[in-house]
């Protein structure tokens, strides 16, 4: 494995149920916090949160507007994200099955 330590941040930002519903609440548009509380009824710190892994993964970014603050994706970090899972997770595993053919059976067969 290449980058494996790059690649643990974005997976545990896009492994949770509300945070992928977030990423596509925002590829709509940017919004607030109390939009997407409204939105997926959660309450404020629970929203925080989320937004506090997405943004530490680089995958959002925010910008303050008097009181508001609005969440916006960063699209050019998904193609970093795919390249890391390519690279550290697809490429290897298709190269372990076309080597499979080649190596001998293990102990246990």
């Amino acid at each position: 494995m290449k980058k494996t330590n790059t690649l643990l941040p974005y997976l545990k930002a896009i492994s949770e149920d509300m945070r992928l519903k977030i990423i596509h609440m925002l590829l709509k548009r940017e919004m607030c916090v109390c939009e997407v509380m409204e939105d997926l009824k959660l309450s404020q710190p629970a929203v925080s949160h989320h937004m506090k892994i997405l943004k530490q993964a680089g995958l959002i970014s925010d910008r303050r507007e008097g009181k508001w603050i609005f969440y916006s994706l960063r699209k050019e970090r998904f193609s970093v994200l795919e390249k890391l899972l390519r690279e550290n997770l697809f490429e290897p595993v298709k190269e372990s099955n076309s080597e499979r053919g080649n190596l001998p059976l293990g102990k246990c067969s």
